[in-house]
């Protein structure tokens, strides 16, 4: 299968994958959320179980609290799927056969400038 790929196809692949990356990163960081909250509470005993109701408790009736509350929640699930997708991305590329001559620097260099913890931010939604 040969297709002509110009950098007007380039540039348009890119801004589309972009956007579909954005949403399944939305959805996956609300996913990733819920297994890890579900997680927790599997080894949560009597006393740990009452911890987690009342910080909930407290969320509710904060909402300052709650809000600073899920904005940590939000940065620490950046901060932990940051290593993890890069490594991913590395085995894959290399399936591919992809070297750093294959990729577009430029759109890496723009990822690095961006804080990591801006890409999902339900309070926002």
């Amino acid at each position: 299968m040969s297709q002509e790929i110009t950098s007007k196809s380039v540039k348009t692949a890119q801004r589309d994958a972009e956007w579909a990356y954005n949403t399944a990163m939305e959805k996956f960081y609300y996913s990733m959320l819920e297994i890890i909250f579900l997680k927790i509470k599997t080894h949560l005993n009597a006393e740990g179980l009452k911890k987690v109701l009342d910080m909930d408790e407290k969320r509710n009736n904060d909402e300052n609290f709650g809000i600073e509350f899920s904005q940590k929640t939000w940065k620490f699930l950046a901060e932990s799927w940051e290593g993890t997708e890069g490594l991913a991305m590395t085995k894959i590329a290399d399936l591919y056969g992809l070297t750093l001559a294959d990729l577009d620097i430029s759109k890496i260099e723009k990822l690095n400038a961006r804080p990591t913890t801006q890409r999902v931010d339900p309070t926002n939604s």
